[in-house]
């Protein structure tokens, strides 16, 4: 059985750049649909992710 992978959804472009500056695939980008014209940028959830992420916002 197949396990599906989860994606992690950001919607800042200045995170989303420094996460591909350390590494991190972008698996792609869309209009974020809240009415905004600012684009939401999509990457594999992994811990290894969600610790960066938590580094980059505090």
């Amino acid at each position: 059985m197949e396990e599906k992978k989860k994606i992690k959804t950001i919607y800042s472009q200045r995170v989303a750049g420094l996460l591909m500056t350390k590494g991190f695939v972008l698996l792609g980008m869309d209009r974020n649909r809240n009415g905004s014209n600012k684009n939401v940028f999509y990457f594999n959830e992994s811990e290894t992710l969600l610790k960066e992420l938590d580094n980059l916002t505090k």
